[in-house]
């Protein structure tokens, strides 16, 4: 009969690794010398790698600040954020700042204004004049539809922003600080969470955010206070449209045009528009058979520049149209509810029965 009181020492088909107080022991397999030569990744006991929420833009020399054609108090704004950052010792040495902002490297802008009017253009320029990389913020990485996931990618983006001495750049801002939901809503948990999980990052990140959106109004009011300067982007007047034409026609002695006259013909068009148009024109200068004989007309310009201002129209007419097919919609769908509640009571006034009978015909 075995002596249950003796201790014997087994040894295991699987060899373990040496522990210590508190450590959990490791069965490895017998081709595995060490933890990490473990095939079963799952075994291993490291860390899963944090996932990356966005891309890292490197701004071009084609990015300097003074290549922006913009109105003056936007590129105005512009340098006085700038300034918070790069005289950070003289306005220490002079105001005292640090008293008033302790945080010396803090700096968060919104750029608001219509699509295509330079947002995304200014925030390469303000990283490319301050030598840092632009962390762009991918929204396909950071929304998740588990709870709780999506505000943790919101923390891990301003991490690699540190990490990677970047700007933290919002495109579309809206999208993540737009006003909070109401808790009779299914997803206003989830939705309230995100945004204070973002506030709470813009509070303690040491470093420059820009922010951009064509949905300003959209902003969350909390949102707001913790934005140093909300820029507006405007569309261009006509001389800042000759100029935004003149740089994107690199090869001028190749274009039969009158600059201004097509500058005054584009009236209404962004930057972005008329890079199209140039883009466009150029494509459209570019059909003989012979590259010696490419070249761009005024009729060219002007064509292209309609074309662009039809398809916005008729953008502008879709969504009006739209706009009043979903009137309608709600519109009959409360008369239908009226009509069925008053059917259920037993209670039908004569306004009640007539629209009823129209809902027949």
């Amino acid at each position: 009969m075995p002596n249950t009181n003796d201790t014997t020492t087994q040894t295991s088909a699987n060899p373990v690794t040496d522990i210590g107080a508190g450590q959990v022991e490791q069965q490895l397999p017998p081709e595995a010398a060490t933890a990490d030569d473990q095939p079963n990744g799952r075994r291993r006991n490291r860390p899963a790698p944090l996932p990356n929420v966005g891309t890292i833009v490197q701004p071009t020399d084609r990015d300097e600040l003074e290549m922006l054609v913009l109105h003056e108090d936007a590129k105005a704004d512009l340098l006085s954020g700038l300034r918070s950052i790069e005289m950070r010792a003289d306005l220490e040495r002079i105001w005292n700042i640090g008293n008033v902002e302790p945080m010396q490297g803090r700096c968060i802008l919104n750029f608001y204004g219509a699509a295509g009017t330079g947002k995304t253009r200014a925030a390469l320029a303000i990283a490319r004049r301050l030598g840092k990389p632009v962390y762009k913020v991918d929204y396909a990485a950071i929304i998740s539809k588990y709870l709780g996931d999506t505000a943790k990618h919101i923390t891990l983006a301003f991490m690699w922003a540190k990490e990677l001495g970047a700007v933290l750049f919002f495109d579309e801002a809206d999208s993540l600080v737009s006003k909070r939901a109401d808790m009779n809503q299914s997803c206003a948990t989830s939705i309230n969470q995100n945004r204070n999980t973002l506030m709470q990052c813009l509070d303690q990140f040491n470093g420059v955010v820009i922010m951009t959106t064509n949905l300003f109004q959209n902003y969350d009011e909390a949102m707001l206070r913790r934005i140093a300067k909300h820029i507006e982007f405007k569309l261009p007047t006509r001389t800042m449209r000759k100029r935004i034409l003149e740089l994107h026609l690199p090869n001028r002695q190749r274009v039969e045009a009158d600059i201004l006259e097509v500058a005054k013909a584009s009236k209404g068009l962004s930057g972005g528009d008329l890079k199209n148009v140039c883009l466009n024109s150029i494509y459209a200068g570019s059909t003989h058979e012979d590259p010696e004989q490419w070249k761009i007309t005024q009729a060219i310009l002007v064509a292209e520049i309609e074309k662009i201002k039809e398809a916005k129209e008729k953008h502008k007419r879709q969504q009006r149209t739209e706009r009043q097919q979903r009137t309608e919609r709600q519109q009959r769908t409360e008369r239908q509810q009226r009509t069925e509640r008053q059917r259920i009571t037993g209670f039908a006034p004569e306004s009640a029965s007539n629209e009823a009978v129209e809902l027949e015909s």
